[in-house]
């Protein structure tokens, strides 16, 4: 197990019931913190690290729902504290993202106040399990939307310092902080000021051949960014966010899918990240069943959003027709 190595997670595995254009995933709240606990002690047995995209919070609840009636992925961190306090150890830390609600503020302070209060619970029934806030998935795609943010990091670091929790962005788009020329670059910049970390997005290039020239190429463009971002703010760490390799469907980067090569990436990203000691989270601990939307009727320059998407088979493990959590082996 490296301790350079985490995994992106939801609990949203269920698999598809039905007839298109009728079938169905299991509902967003139809996980129990239990369920949670139990596909936790899979991800334990090979990462002690997993980061989440939100609190659940959407245009379907009310701002004022309790944080803990939300979707399932509102009870990941106690999840994890219970799992840590049943190990007597942490055995899974927690990077909680808070997902983007904009332009509805009201749902956007909900996520954020929801965020606190889970991690405050379950930092309660385990210290440390809750480490960092990461602030929004991939929104930071221009100058309006790097201030939204930013005003976010700076409302909210002094309140999660003083829990002794780490802020930070997520996003795919830091590639522009190499690129003075970038249309939003002074925004990034002030956005790094303010920042413990960054998650930097990043995939093997389009039409890659290998998993090996994969993370060569990912090694590439997480140098150049770690290199703008040290001129700006060396404090502040970058990490991978995302990486990963589909075992089966159509991919946006149009590679090669198959499970040999799923864990071929695997592989190599975890000995790239010992090596390098970079923390790099894997997309995904568990294929996502409702990634690859059955009852899509896709355009066809859009192939990987239907029913032959890749996107819900990054997982290093699936629900079997047993219902039972399987590793991916070659």
């Amino acid at each position: 197990m490296s301790q350079f190595l985490g995994i992106a997670f939801q609990p949203y595995v269920g698999r598809w019931t039905g007839t298109p254009p009728n079938a169905t995933t299991p509902w967003w709240n139809s996980y129990s913190q239990q369920d949670i606990v139990r596909m936790l002690e899979v991800i334990a047995s090979k990462f002690n690290k997993i980061c989440t995209y939100g609190m659940g919070y959407a245009g379907y609840h009310q701002p004022t729902t309790p944080w803990d009636q939300v979707d399932s992925n509102c009870r990941v961190a106690l999840a994890a504290a219970q799992l840590n306090q049943q190990r007597g150890q942490v055995v899974i830390e927690v990077a909680q993202g808070i997902y983007q609600q904009l332009p509805n503020a009201a749902l956007q302070q909900a996520e954020i106040k929801a965020a606190f209060s889970a991690a405050i619970a379950a930092n309660a029934v385990y210290p440390n399990t809750v480490t960092s806030f990461v602030f929004t998935n991939e929104y930071v795609v221009n100058a309006e939307t790097t201030n939204a943010v930013n005003a976010m990091i700076v409302a909210n670091k002094q309140k999660a310092r003083s829990l002794n929790i780490k802020v930070g962005v997520r996003s795919h788009t830091f590639g522009n902080i190499a690129n003075p020329n970038s249309p939003f670059y002074n925004e990034l910049k002030t956005l790094i000021q303010n920042c413990d970390f960054i998650l930097c997005n990043l995939y093997p290039a389009l039409n890659t051949a290998t998993p090996i020239e994969g993370v060569n190429g990912v090694a590439q463009a997480f140098n150049t960014i770690k290199t703008a971002v040290a001129a700006i703010k060396p404090q502040c760490e970058v990490m991978i966010g995302e990486t990963g390799w589909s075992s089966q469907g159509i991919s946006f980067n149009n590679t090669a899918n198959n499970v040999q090569n799923l864990l071929a990436y695997y592989k190599a990203i975890d000995k790239w990240a010992f090596e390098q000691k970079v923390t790099t989270y894997l997309f995904e601990a568990f294929d996502e069943p409702w990634k690859s939307n059955q009852n899509a009727q896709v355009p066809p320059e859009n192939p990987w959003s239907g029913p032959n998407g890749a996107e819900g088979h990054y997982g290093l493990w699936y629900l079997n027709d047993q219902g039972k959590y399987t590793e991916k082996r070659a």
